[in-house]
């Protein structure tokens, strides 16, 4: 049997990567918590948290979150079970998920829902090639990934296939592209890149124009909003999925410089393994919403 306040303790610590701001969180004291955690320690028999350089959860520790999730789950159905009249409490769920997701259609999808389950939405934001591994150790109870083979434990369900094109200001494109659209153009243009873990330039480039973007002049703007901007102000070329920049697209203001050269990424939903009522409907809710907004990027 799991100690509910050493487990409280840890998670507070981990959350907060601090055992003073978790302390603080517990309205406890500090030695109080570092108690805590040390008894459920013992009572595992493992260590659950690495101390240095950085507050990280061991191996041992990233199973015991991933436990952590499905009892706060298992918890919320029991209370529903016995008192199904009363109002449930607050739950807080965390999810990773990639920019553009949730730039366009993720948080229409989750308000309702949430609203419905009284769920507190904790997102945490990654590259889609990237998200699983927050999954992995246990710091989200699902996510986004462009990975479709489930880890240990997890399920995994399709989401359709999202299409990124590459996107300038006509302005840009008269620039650089006045002479037609080519390797040799293309090595002179700047590209505008999320962050250093954005590949999707790079497969484009390479797939289509056999050009290596290592050497690849590049604005690095790691938000979506000031990247989207930074492209219609004729900065640079950038890829983007066609209804996350539909406005900017109606109006001009941007435009697809090779409409039949997509790079396509499939998105998988990923979850731990234990169903629950909650868990079946937030896979519903993101399935059925995904599958309805990549089916409009046909249109």
């Amino acid at each position: 049997m799991i100690d509910p306040k050493g487990l409280s303790a840890f998670r507070a610590v981990l959350k907060n990567s601090s055992f003073e701001k978790a302390a603080n969180q517990l309205f406890i004291t500090q030695s109080a918590v570092s108690q805590r955690l040390k008894l459920l320690e013992q009572s595992v028999g493992q260590s659950l948290v690495v101390r240095s350089p950085h507050l990280k959860a061991t191996n041992a520790g990233q199973a015991l979150l991933k436990y952590a999730q499905n009892l706060d789950q298992i918890e919320r159905d029991l209370s529903a079970q016995l008192a199904p009249k009363k109002q449930l409490d607050w739950l807080k769920i965390s999810i990773a998920t990639n920019a553009d997701t949730l730039a366009t259609w993720l948080l229409s999808a989750l308000a309702p829902w949430c609203n419905e389950h009284r769920v507190l939405l904790d997102l945490k934001v990654e590259d889609q090639d990237q998200t699983h591994q927050l999954l992995n150790i246990g710091e989200v109870l699902g996510c986004i990934s462009s990975l479709a083979h489930p880890a240990a434990g997890c399920t995994s369900e399709s989401l359709g296939v999202l299409q990124y094109h590459c996107v300038v200001s006509p302005s840009f494109k008269e620039q650089f592209f006045a002479k037609g659209i080519g390797r040799a153009q293309f090595k002179k243009a700047p590209a505008v890149v999320f962050n250093d873990k954005d590949q999707l330039q790079s497969q484009y480039l390479k797939r289509y124009f056999d050009i290596d973007a290592r050497a690849q002049i590049q604005h690095s703007i790691p938000s979506l909003e000031a990247y989207n901007e930074w492209i219609r102000l004729g900065m640079g070329f950038g890829m983007a999925p066609k209804i996350q920049l539909q406005s900017l697209l109606d109006s001009g203001e941007v435009v697809m410089l090779t409409p039949d050269k997509p790079i396509e990424v499939p998105l998988y939903w990923h979850q731990w393994g234990i169903k629950t009522p909650l868990s079946r409907s937030l896979s519903d809710q993101i399935t059925q919403a995904a599958n309805i907004a990549h089916a409009q990027q046909n249109h």
